[in-house]
């Protein structure tokens, strides 16, 4: 049953790792994180969505500054009429010489056409409507500068999920080296285990447990190979490549950083974050909101100049110019503009709020990763030297394998202690890391640029 159940195992984890990009037949390419970091930010679909958006506002904006200057507009009609208005002049109304009168007969005089035709080109330049104006530019540079913050808290978010992902497949390969190590030993102590039990010095039940362990060995190597393929998915997908791609990465990893006291990364923090700037330029757009709600108050005063073409309206020659000044007002709008300055100083308020609220938020996560780098320097340096134990507990080992003190497995359960010891170095270094990262991206920095 026990054997049956291994042979099980085995093919399910060969099925798994044949559907596992294979090396030679897909193109190796060796990335470090830097390398990484750059060809996500470059590459990554939802950073390109983001920095699409920047264009928009920018485009936008030129069409709030547009709103400056004079205006060129044409308007042409052609309009038909049912029926006009006649003058109508009776016989005599001019008088009469003699006795003949003028006109002799009455008279209808139609005025002008029944078909009208005009057209009318006319230059404008708002006057009043500058405050407003003001006022929109200000809000769509806002828009800009907002767009423009979202792109870098983006960069900072797909920068540490690189981080992660990248250290996670790291941290998961050492540990199937581990795994393996492991499976090495006790496959070693099983043979040994049967070799006992041949000779009469064991009991068959000790065999049971050391099949069990083999299972546990092999079954730790083949959820590895599952966590790397999942891992390196997520990688491909985050750094927009394709997924036949062979990805060899360098562990080599930074470990030069600045250290600074809490004191200047939140100094740097209400400086660089972009969460912070965003806020703050949403506060600027919602006062220049307010205070464009506010013009609606004055009226709309535009000077033009207009020069027209007409055919059918009597009295008025086929071209004449007109110029000077209208003025729009909304008298009395039932309390609209009242309501509406009064939600734009509402929003204010909130944007206000929601800025203090964030300053809160951030000094919160540079204290708690400012706390997480300190403790986890404490953990590297304690498992460098549960390494540099293990090392030594291996390089004993073997000397004694040499001189027949101890058995193979020993000398194998001694090496998989060391790979494991060095997985756990790395995973507590890379956790340092990843918490660096972290602080990096809580004071507005993008980490490892």
């Amino acid at each position: 049953m026990t054997s049956r159940y291994v042979r099980q195992l085995l093919g399910f984890a060969g099925v798994v790792l044949l559907g596992l990009p294979q090396a030679g037949l897909a193109e190796v390419r060796h990335i470090t994180l830097e390398e990484a970091i750059h060809l996500a930010v470059s590459q990554n679909r939802a950073l390109k969505i983001a920095r699409l958006k920047v264009e928009e506002n920018r485009e936008k904006k030129a069409g709030e500054r547009s709103s400056y200057f004079p205006r060129l507009t044409n308007q042409s009609n052609i309009l038909h009429v049912t029926d006009l208005e006649a003058v109508a002049i009776p016989a005599g109304g001019f008088g009469h010489i003699g006795s003949t009168l003028i006109p002799p007969v009455g008279v209808s005089l139609l005025q002008g056409n029944k078909t009208v035709y005009s057209s009318g080109t006319m230059l404008s330049q708002p006057l009043t409507q500058l405050i407003r104006v003001r006022q929109q530019n200000r809000i769509a540079a806002a828009e800009v500068a907002i767009s423009r913050d979202d792109v870098k808290k983006a960069e900072n978010e797909i920068a540490v999920q690189v981080h992660t992902l990248y250290y996670g497949i790291l941290i998961a390969e050492l540990q199937k080296k581990a795994a393996e190590q492991q499976t090495e030993y006790a496959n070693e102590n099983l043979r040994e285990s049967e070799e006992d039990i041949r000779n009469g010095s064991a009991l068959k039940v000790a065999a049971i447990g050391r099949r069990a362990d083999v299972l546990e060995s092999q079954q730790s190597i083949l959820t590895a190979d599952l966590q790397i393929a999942d891992l390196k998915t997520e990688l491909y997908d985050l750094l927009g490549i394709s997924f036949d791609t062979q990805l060899e990465l360098d562990p080599g990893v930074p470990t030069n950083f600045d250290n600074l006291d809490k004191a200047q990364y939140l100094k740097i923090a209400w400086t660089e974050n972009p969460e912070i700037v965003a806020a703050e330029d949403t506060v600027k757009k919602a006062r220049a909101a307010v205070a464009a709600a506010k013009t609606t108050y004055i009226p709309d005063i535009t000077a033009y100049a207009r020069q027209s073409y007409q055919d059918g309206i009597p009295f008025l020659p086929h071209n004449f110019g007109t110029f000077g000044l209208s003025l729009n007002y909304d008298v009395f709008d039932f309390g609209k503009r009242r309501a509406n300055v009064r939600a734009q100083e509402d929003a204010l308020a909130e944007a206000e709020e929601n800025l203090r609220k964030l300053k809160d938020d951030v000094a919160v996560s540079i204290e708690q990763s400012y706390n997480k780098v300190k403790r986890t320097k404490t953990m590297v340096d304690v498992a460098h030297q549960v390494v540099a134990l293990r090392d030594e507990t291996d390089r004993l080992a073997g000397n004694q394998l040499t001189y027949g003190v101890v058995q193979v497995a020993e000398r194998r359960q001694a090496s998989a202690a060391r790979y494991k010891a060095q997985a756990d170095l790395l995973q507590t270094s890379l956790g340092y890391l990843l918490a660096r990262a972290e602080l990096d991206q809580a004071i507005g920095r993008t980490p490892g640029l």
